[in-house]
């Protein structure tokens, strides 16, 4: 029996390690549970030690076999009664514990003797007196079985507790059990469906088309050659509509010398405009664009030549504001267009007229000094001070609506509040100096 409840115990110590392992219990609880079960194996361990004094009380008196004298035979008999007492105390607290009243009682009567032995203990020897040793003996190995009956009733007790332990601890092990096996048997569930439905499931790619909107405004809408306009924007029925544009073509006309002649920004918004237009570009030394200026008369580069069927073209009638008819064709206002390069001006080499308004005068001086220090007499600084009559008379002249303006070499126009280093590259952009070199302040 004992040796089944020590392999249970190990049993369960080991179901403990593995709850563990497995985060089903923490580590306090299975420190208790370990703590409970370690002692229950000691307890099972000392169960024989305790039974060893009885064997040891049967065999003191087999050793003796020599008479001794009165005296001394009655410190004897008190000894083993002692040893009884003691032995009770701890199984009557235990019968108290267990509420068993048949075992009480039997212990009061097992008291009861005891308290009346030192009235007839002078009675005993007397009659030890008159009996042989040989009689004595029997005697003393008839109370002995009662007084083995008293460990085996705690061990008894304690196998009683053990077997009422051990049904509940059975019965928790079995609950872990089952809870684990739910568990894996829910995981196994949910995993052998989601597979059975992934080829169900849409694809992240349809997802995002049901729920992000083919657009937000018109510039979400793009196609080569038609101008796209965005019905129900923000929204699933959102959708592109694409209206083709009227084929059309740009003619642009610019000078390879003239470093500030830029035309790439213009072009990129009329292509925006009109987006299927057909851009072409030719240079200022063509015979072509000569007699394409005369005829149409234009005064300044870069020039921006459409075609007549321009008027056709979807925008057309938000871009008729930027636009001249010269003939057959459209041709884009200086202004509109940003020319700086007045080809028929007269040239004035190392010149520099600036116009200016009064109030913007004082801002631009420190910076024209700078730059006037640097060139020191090279170049001519011519400043005017623009009157309201002078304004529509520069207007005409060079499309000058913004001040200050620069003029160099009386043809290429640049204008703005300009730091002395940007200043001074734009005179060397026209005009060859050592001093180009020389870095003027940015600010």
């Amino acid at each position: 029996m004992d040796e089944q409840q020590k392999e249970r115990l190990e049993q369960e110590l080991k179901f403990l390690e593995e709850s563990l392992e497995a985060e089903v219990i923490s580590k306090d609880e299975f420190e208790r549970g370990k703590e409970r079960i370690e002692r229950k194996i000691r307890e099972l361990e000392e169960v024989p030690e305790e039974e060893t004094p009885t064997e040891e009380i049967k065999e003191e008196p087999r050793e003796a076999e020599t008479p001794e004298p009165q005296t001394e035979e009655q410190p004897k008999e008190e000894a083993p009664q002692e040893e009884v007492q003691e032995q009770q105390e701890p199984q009557i607290e235990i019968k108290e514990i267990k509420e068993q009243p048949t075992k009480i009682i039997g212990a009061e009567e097992t008291t009861e003797p005891q308290e009346k032995a030192p009235d007839t203990q002078i009675e005993k020897t007397e009659e030890k007196e008159k009996k042989p040793i040989g009689q004595q003996i029997p005697e003393e190995t008839e109370k002995k079985p009662e007084d083995t009956q008293k460990p085996q009733q705690e061990g008894k007790q304690e196998e009683q507790k053990e077997e009422s332990i051990e049904p509940q601890e059975e019965s928790i092990s079995k609950w872990v059990y089952g809870i684990m096996i739910i568990i894996l048997a829910l995981i196994l569930f949910f995993y052998i469906r989601g597979c059975d439905n992934t080829e169900d499931m849409p694809s992240e790619e349809t997802l995002l088309e049901e729920i992000t909107p083919v657009c937000s405004s018109d510039s979400d809408c793009e196609q080569e050659g038609a101008f796209g306009t965005c019905s129900n924007p923000d929204t699933k029925e959102s959708v592109c509509e694409f209206q083709k544009d009227v084929e059309t073509n740009l003619l642009v006309i610019n000078d390879k010398n003239c470093k500030s002649c830029d035309s790439t920004t213009t072009k990129t918004i009329v292509k925006a405009i009109f987006p299927n237009i057909d851009i072409k570009e030719i240079d200022f030394s063509t015979k072509e664009a000569k007699n394409l200026t005369e005829k149409l008369k234009i005064d300044a580069l870069p020039a921006y030549i459409f075609d007549s069927n321009i008027k056709d073209a979807i925008n057309f009638v938000n871009f008729n504001s930027a636009l001249s008819q010269r003939g057959d064709n459209y041709v884009m206002t200086n202004t509109a267009s940003g020319a700086i390069y007045y080809f028929r001006r007269p040239m004035i080499k190392n010149k520099m007229d600036i116009y200016l308004l009064p109030d913007s005068s004082q801002q631009l001086e420190p910076h024209l000094k700078e730059v006037s220090d640097l060139f020191n007499g090279k170049i001519t600084f011519d400043k005017h001070l623009v009157t309201e009559r002078q304004k529509k008379v520069l207007e005409e002249e060079m499309d000058i609506n913004t001040y200050p303006t620069f003029l160099l070499n009386n043809q290429v126009k640049f204008r703005g509040i300009l730091p002395a280093n940007l200043i001074k590259e734009k005179i060397c952009e026209v005009n060859t100096f050592e001093e180009c070199k020389e870095e003027l302040s940015r600010i």
